[in-house]
């Protein structure tokens, strides 16, 4: 009985020395021709890029990108894994999970342990994955160096190189932890207390929000991520908060974290109604021609309503339109909002077909020196003493477009234009004209002339003088010439000879109006009264 026990426990011990012997020795197998994956170490990057074979049998096709930390001594190269290990001790009497040999002392391995205990890890040198920080090996998560532990045979090809692009699938985000020692949080022993956490998302259940108001969905939020990290900035947000209009809306959080994990959380936002009546903006009396067609279309033009600051479709804006006079309508606006409260507003239009009238416009006689300083002169002259009247716009002289060209060598043509809100134009040339020893006066233009008369040179010259420098009449040495299109404008000229035989013209313009004539109205005789008749005796 004796002897069995020993028998026993000499087997025992034999066990588990040959575990202890296996679990610190290399994993040395025979290399397969054909290796399933092909790795790339991108060390100025900082960045690993598994790849598998494509068709034709090259390893094109990335399956899988890590984030590690190289080293100075990081050598450049191709090479075979000859070895791999469950724990390693490491250069520094630390400790390495899942370490696979690439070539000599350089091996892929987890950041490393103070001891061979998975709860001993070096957060700080953990949180340096994606910078150089190594003695020359590579380092990884438990998650990735268990990958190449678990998936890639020995005599895996492994190339190390230097580039500025971190690999076709990009370069992983590095995982945070709070300094001290610790577990990788992607390790997957089923000790690891990060295995039951995930991220923590903060965030009001309900908000009330004020009609109108600015809101900033992310106020308030908070996100911490498994391992602790604040990771408030990684919150998406899903959905939308009209706060122009009132009711309910729920807005959807959600947050994922350097492991994959998500939370999210659901916030209804209620938006208050609006207390204010709409205000209708832009309902202002209004001038126009003749031609324009009153009705809902020309009403609205320019017309808006709101609600505080939300603009309201102009379609729920209701106009009645009323004809007033001749020559005006009354317009009545009122919108219905949303609370119930009803906007309302008034305004006028005022249909003007008459052109505005200029005053102080007439044909001068300019000296030599004026005739000289040539077209600001004239300008200047042109615009004294002028002004501009109108039945319903507000207009001044600025609003009277002068224009000025020389007449041969002796006058200038003045052209005045003026226009009214309804666009009417009134338009009136004169001619500033220097005489050298003959002069004319009392040219002027001529409107509203009775339609019936007739426009001869006796007509033409009723009222005109030629006068010499002594005030000489001297009409004999006038001449008048009219023509006409349309025998309702005529273009007057009138020409005197000066000395040497120089000729001086000044144009004039007549017009009839067709709505008059030069008889007296007839009057309209009333009619007689109705008479009674006497009463008679039967």
């Amino acid at each position: 009985m004796t002897h069995s026990k020993k028998t026993i426990q000499r087997i025992i011990i034999l066990s588990i020395a040959t575990l202890i012997i296996s679990f610190f020795s290399p994993v040395i197998t025979e290399a397969n021709v054909t290796k399933p994956y092909y790795i790339k170490v991108n060390k100025q990057q900082n960045c690993v890029t598994v790849y598998k074979e494509d068709a034709k049998g090259n390893y094109t096709v990335p399956v899988k990108a890590m984030i590690c930390s190289v080293g100075a001594d990081t050598p450049l190269g191709v090479f075979k894994t000859p070895a791999k290990y469950r724990w390693k001790l490491l250069m520094g009497d630390v400790w390495g999970q899942y370490s696979t040999r690439i070539v000599k002392g350089i091996l892929f391995h987890s950041v490393w342990y103070y001891k061979m205990d998975a709860s001993t890890l070096s957060a700080a040198q953990y949180n340096k994955l994606g910078t150089t920080a190594s003695h020359g090996c590579v380092r990884l998560t438990v998650q990735d160096a268990k990958w190449i532990y678990d998936n890639c045979p020995l005599g895996t090809s492994v190339e190390i190189y230097n580039g500025k692009d971190p690999g076709p699938l990009g370069k992983p985000e590095s995982i945070k932890l709070s300094l001290g020692t610790g577990w990788d949080p992607t390790d997957p022993d089923k000790n690891n207390p990060y295995l039951d956490k995930a991220p923590v998302l903060t965030a009001a259940s309900s908000k009330s929000v004020e009609w109108g108001s600015k809101i900033d969905l992310y106020k308030g939020l908070k996100a911490v991520s498994s391992t602790g990290v604040d990771i408030t900035k990684s919150i998406k947000v899903k959905g939308k908060v009209d706060s122009y209009t009132a009711g309910k809306y729920k807005i959807n959080y959600s947050v994922s974290d350097e492991l994959g994990r998500k939370t999210g959380k659901t916030v209804t936002y209620t938006v208050k109604q609006c207390k204010e009546a709409p205000v209708i903006k832009g309902a202002a009396d209004r001038i126009t021609g003749k031609g324009t067609v009153i009705n809902k279309a020309y009403a609205l033009k320019g017309v808006s309503a709101y609600l505080s600051t939300k603009k309201l479709s102009s379609k729920d804006i209701k106009v009645t339109i009323k004809k007033t006079s001749a020559d005006e309508y009354a317009f009545a606006y009122s919108i219905k909002a949303e609370n119930n409260k009803t906007g309302k507003a008034a305004a006028s239009v005022y249909i003007d077909t008459t052109p505005p009238d200029l005053e102080g416009v007439s044909f001068k006689t300019i000296t030599k020196k004026q005739l000289a300083a040539g077209k600001k002169e004239i300008l200047k002259l042109a615009k004294k003493d002028i002004a501009v009247n109108d039945d319903y716009s507000e207009l001044t002289p600025d609003d009277i477009k002068i224009t000025v060209e020389p007449k041969e060598d002796y006058a200038y043509m003045v052209h005045y234009e003026v226009a009214d809100k309804a666009g009417n134009i009134t338009k009136e040339t004169v001619q500033y004209t220097y005489f050298d020893n003959m002069r004319i006066e009392g040219i002027e233009n001529r409107y509203d002339i009775p339609q019936d008369t007739v426009i001869d040179d006796a007509f033409a010259l009723s009222g005109i003088q030629a006068l010499d420098s002594n005030n000489t009449d001297c009409a004999g040495l006038l001449t008048v010439s009219i023509s006409t299109e349309d025998n309702k404008t005529y273009e007057v000229t009138y020409t005197i000879i000066q000395q040497h035989n120089k000729k001086a013209s000044v144009v004039c313009h007549f017009t009839l109006d067709s709505q008059s004539n030069g008889e007296a109205d007839q009057k309209e005789q009333p009619a007689p009264e109705p008479t009674t008749p006497e009463p008679t005796n039967p």
